[in-house]
């Protein structure tokens, strides 16, 4: 996975998203956003990395990542790798591509920009009419943000 934008490698902080294989709902299949979950958890501490925001979406995710942005690829690689083999394994899901193949990614380089990008984020599930209210979809930060209730992934909000 290289960098399509190699400016953006200099970046401490990233708007990421990525999408299943042919905008395929995943996220339907029970366990597939514990896997994720999962990953993420994993990833942050290999990479050094912190998630200020994210949502899971039935066919793609959103991130809002604080990371060095030389390890940003690496850091999707594992993540995308980590998830596949999961899959594989726990789900029983085999020979199965679950990813595209890239990422797109927007470095952030002001808190405004940060600040519109969460908003984006948590009103994902809303605007996808999966609830009607951001922190009411279990696989979002929101939660973290609009509640007193920790979600699945360990995020950092002091970023903001």
């Amino acid at each position: 996975m290289g960098l399509r934008f190699l400016q953006q490698q200099h970046g401490d902080f990233f708007f990421v998203t990525t999408t299943f294989k042919d905008w395929t709902e995943l996220g339907n299949i029970k366990g597939f956003y514990q896997a994720l979950a999962d990953s993420l958890n994993f990833c942050t501490q290999k990479y050094k990395a912190a998630i200020i925001g994210y949502v899971f979406m039935p066919s793609h995710i959103h991130l809002l990542l604080a990371i060095n942005g030389k390890y940003l690829s690496g850091f999707m690689r594992d993540f995308k790798k980590y998830v596949a083999q999961k899959i594989a394994k726990d789900l029983k899901i085999q020979n199965k591509q679950i990813w595209n193949p890239r990422f797109d990614r927007v470095v952030i380089y002001s808190e405004n920009i940060l600040r519109t990008k969460l908003e984006y984020i948590h009103n994902n599930p809303v605007k996808g009419k999966l609830v009607a209210n951001p922190e009411d979809w279990k696989w979002s930060s929101a939660v973290d943000y609009f509640t007193d209730r920790k979600g699945v992934i360990n995020i950092r909000k002091d970023s903001i």
